[in-house]
């Protein structure tokens, strides 16, 4: 990462700013998660800032997608990561319009980090909703845009995937995998370059995901889904 032209004060300052927004993400079995979102009626300064958080936090998470009310906030905000697209994706009041046939899928949720469930989707999904721009998209999707639509659109209802689990599975622990959630620190180094016959600056600085979730958080939806009967002994 490379800056020029400023100063380190300047850049730790860019980097605090992206540190904040960055959210801890719920986790089961916080009550925030069976809220339904309500619809956003005008797209203004904070609703694009609950926005912002949502896509920074689901990219530091390295998830696929978020649902607004999975970082405390009670608006029809979803965020998507595709790995085949380019940039994230932001969709203001989103609704499926029909889908078409079925398919079982495995499933995982970041508000259940580490554990996985096979689960019924659609094959294909017909939705629309608006960007922070007030442009209407009409798409219909197929494999995992069509799943991640439904499951996240779903959480602003407040339904969890765990809702859709075939009646003879239950929730096994996914293990560690490369895209698993970032439990841990990650140290920067950033070079800054300054006018010319001024000698570059190396600032160095700690982004600390191990807030995204909370031992404590996470141990407490361990023990509630064992009692519940998800977990596999």
């Amino acid at each position: 990462m490379v800056y020029r032209r400023r100063s380190a004060s300047d850049i730790l300052k860019k980097l605090r700013e992206e540190i904040l927004s960055i959210r801890r993400i719920r986790v089961y079995p916080d009550p925030i998660l069976r809220k339904k979102c309500r619809k956003v009626k005008r797209i203004d300064d904070k609703i694009i800032r609950i926005a912002n958080d949502l896509k920074e936090t689901m990219l530091a998470a390295g998830g696929v997608g978020l649902a607004a009310n999975q970082i405390g906030e009670l608006s029809r905000i979803i965020t998507l990561h595709i790995p085949e697209e380019k940039k994230p994706w932001v969709l203001i009041n989103p609704e499926i319009i029909s889908k078409k046939g079925s398919r079982d899928v495995l499933e995982g949720c970041l508000s259940f980090p580490g554990y996985e469930g096979l689960v019924k989707r659609s094959v294909s999904v017909s939705a629309r909703w608006l960007d922070l721009n007030k442009s209407l998209y009409k798409v219909t999707k197929e494999e995992l845009f069509a799943q991640a639509l439904e499951h996240e659109i779903d959480h602003l209802n407040g339904i969890l995937y765990t809702d859709h689990l075939l009646e003879h599975e239950k929730l096994k622990q996914a293990g560690l995998k490369q895209d698993q959630p970032h439990l841990h620190d990650v140290d920067m180094k950033i070079i800054a370059h300054k006018e010319q016959d001024e000698p570059s600056e190396i600032v160095e600085s700690k982004l600390n995901f191990s807030k995204l979730y909370s031992d404590s958080s996470i141990s407490q939806m361990q023990y509630d889904l064992f009692n519940e009967g998800f977990l596999e002994n």
